[in-house]
């Protein structure tokens, strides 16, 4: 499939997605969307959006501690939320090669990519162990602040579920340890690429970076987990204020249980090509099976993802700011 073609199908799910959000939120009432809006209000809206800033300021602090080298966070901040907010239009991911792209600049391409692979890898352990936490954390509060509508037995299957949340990281802990980069460019010499001789020693010292980084950088390896976990809990706390700001009153441990199974749906929404009104769709599932009302779910959802591009472009903005002189000198 040729550029213009795979550019073209990109185009197509985004306008799908578009139309199934319409009418997910028809069906739901626009009066009501418009009514949760008002609702938040400005004041609420500013405490959203800077805790969207915290969120992913802490998220990108992560990064900055996976690179190699560190060099002007302000960068590393814009290129971190342009290819988050990439990820939110077209589909598989295709922001972390915007994130890689934009950060070459002050990072060099050969960091770039290691510190967004090594992200990745370790946001997929610390993103594990932050619902498992949650879902334990649900249960506490179901007992400091008595609850009649919790109900343990969803309680016990979404931790069950969270256990399999760590699945993808030891998919991707096998892959690097299995050399996947060497293999990855062994596989483009064999397809008749030439001049892969030297793509082979960069690939080599790659896989020798990620294999080690815990091992040789511990400092680093525990900042980046620790950074995405509390990350994860402020999503945890804006997810319960835009509850709360919308008028959904419900209780504290129920919410915190439902976040917990938004976010293990959100596993499964990772392989598919669309994000608007798909998320919105697990929205509205997770909270009717929790026994609420599913549109609740679903207006709660694209909330919190106006909110997400708000603040994702706010800050994506500082891409203007060019790098000093001295930062463009790292070697590529």
């Amino acid at each position: 499939m040729g550029v213009k073609n795979k550019n073209l199908l990109r185009v197509a799910f985004f306008i799908l997605s578009l139309t199934i959000l319409f009418f997910l939120l028809r069906g739901i009432g626009f009066d009501k969307l418009i009514d949760a809006f008002v609702k938040v209000g400005w004041g609420g809206a500013v405490i959203l959006i800077c805790c969207g800033f915290l969120e992913n300021g802490s998220d990108t602090l992560g990064l900055y501690y996976s690179l190699p080298q560190r060099k002007n966070f302000l960068r590393i901040f814009s290129s971190n939320c342009m290819g988050s907010l990439t990820n939110y239009i077209i589909p598989w991911e295709v922001g972390e090669l915007v994130k890689i792209g934009m950060m070459k600049e002050v990072a060099g391409t050969e960091n770039s990519i290691k510190g967004v692979v090594l992200w990745n890898y370790i946001y997929k352990l610390s993103k594990a162990f932050s619902i498992s936490a949650m879902v334990i954390l649900s249960l506490i509060f179901s007992f400091i602040m008595p609850d009649e509508t919790y109900q343990l037995d969803k309680f016990w299957l979404i931790l069950l579920f969270s256990a399999l949340g760590f699945l993808p990281y030891f998919g991707m802990m096998i892959l690097i340890k299995s050399n996947i980069s060497v293999k990855v460019v062994k596989l483009l010499k064999y397809l008749g690429k030439k001049n892969t001789d030297e793509l082979i020693k960069k690939a080599e010292q790659m896989d020798h970076d990620l294999k080690l980084f815990k091992k040789e950088r511990p400092l680093d390896y525990k900042k980046t987990f620790w950074l995405q976990y509390f990350a994860r809990h402020v999503s945890l706390l804006t997810f319960l204020l835009c509850t709360y700001f919308s008028g959904f009153n419900y209780s504290l441990s129920t919410l915190i249980l439902i976040h917990c199974a938004i976010n293990l749906g959100n596993y499964i929404s990772a392989f598919i090509p669309m994000k608007f009104g798909v998320g919105e769709g697990i929205g509205f599932l997770m909270f009717a099976f929790m026994g609420l009302p599913g549109e609740a779910g679903s207006l709660v959802t694209f909330i919190l993802r106006v909110k997400a591009i708000i603040a994702m472009s706010l800050v994506s903005t500082l891409i203007v700011i060019k790098p000093k002189e001295k930062n463009n000198k790292i070697a590529q």
